[in-house]
């Protein structure tokens, strides 16, 4: 199992980010981590009338006191953990990269904020931009999800998989996640029927068979994939079938899962067993916290 050195969890200080705060204490926490509480002071907010306007020292130090009293009053009640409060006046996705490889943190938390309406289709701009070139797992948090749910232990990791570059990226960091939380831990891969028609029309009279083949072949698949170190981790496979981002969630909600672990892109295992936008749809959904994790990331040892 790999250790985390320090963890980055960004904030703009409304009652929906920092909900974020008490999983990124307890991931911190869990690993003997630091703590980064990064804060964006963002540069179009502040300047609409030129740069000359705002004094950025004076505001900086105006918004750390305000800043460091809410991030106090919250981590008092999460699992005791060192940390420091970043402040930064700018872009808010370039500064939070900066603070990322400043600190050389190895997983990076933010919260999204609750939506409706047409805003929810799509994902806020930064947390899009992070998601596709952060440099570390990225777990995003439903700005609207109970408080209380978020401060509870990690009892259950989810997995969800294609057999891609993505799923392994994916597999690697929930297995150890698991581990770190001693959590159950379920592999979970998708197939959309669309994909299950078109081999079913290869031959009907066998429609049965061929679908019970399918689920061991995915099954068997499923365990291959698990890192030699972790052939002996007690887990869960399941074959779900519809539309993955809808499939997982249910599946979540049933089984009562406290994490979900998924590669940003899923491209792979007949044709595309997870499609591209999964992970962006189950984030949307906004009933779970997921980590995204991105193909080229590096292994942890």
């Amino acid at each position: 199992m790999f250790k985390l050195a320090a963890v980055v969890c960004a904030t703009d200080l409304s009652e929906s980010s920092n909900k974020a705060l008490p999983l990124a204490a307890k991931m911190a926490a869990r690993h003997g981590a630091r703590l980064i509480v990064a804060h964006i002071i963002d540069l179009p907010a502040v300047t609409p009338y030129g740069e000359t306007m705002v004094n950025p020292q004076e505001l900086r130090n105006r918004v750390e006191q305000s800043a460091r009293a809410q991030v106090m009053d919250i981590l008092a009640r999460c699992e005791a953990v060192e940390w420091d409060l970043r402040i930064a006046i700018g872009y808010p996705a370039k500064e939070i990269l900066q603070i990322v490889a400043d600190s050389q943190a190895d997983l990076m938390v933010a919260a999204t904020h609750t939506r409706s309406g047409l805003e929810r289709l799509l994902l806020g701009s930064v947390s899009r931009k992070l998601m596709h070139t952060l440099s570390v797992p990225f777990l995003i948090v439903p700005g609207d999800m109970p408080l209380e749910q978020l401060e509870r232990n990690i009892d259950s990791v989810l997995i969800a998989c294609d057999f891609s570059p993505d799923s392994a990226g994916a597999v690697r960091w929930g297995l150890d996640f698991a581990q770190a939380f001693g959590a159950r831990l379920t592999l979970a891969t998708v197939i959309e029927p669309s994909q299950l028609s078109q081999l079913l029309k290869l031959d009907p009279q066998k429609e049965h068979g061929l679908a019970a083949d399918l689920q061991d072949e995915l099954h068997r698949k499923l365990r291959e994939i698990m890192p030699e170190l972790h052939q002996d981790q007690p887990l869960e496979s399941v074959v779900l079938a519809g539309h993955p981002h809808e499939e997982i969630n249910k599946y979540a909600i049933l089984n009562h899962i406290d994490l979900i672990v998924m590669g940003v892109r899923g491209r792979g295992f007949i044709e595309n067993i997870l499609v591209g936008s999964t992970t962006d749809r189950l984030i949307r959904l906004g009933q779970f916290p997921v980590m995204a994790v991105r193909t080229d990331l590096p292994e942890q040892a």
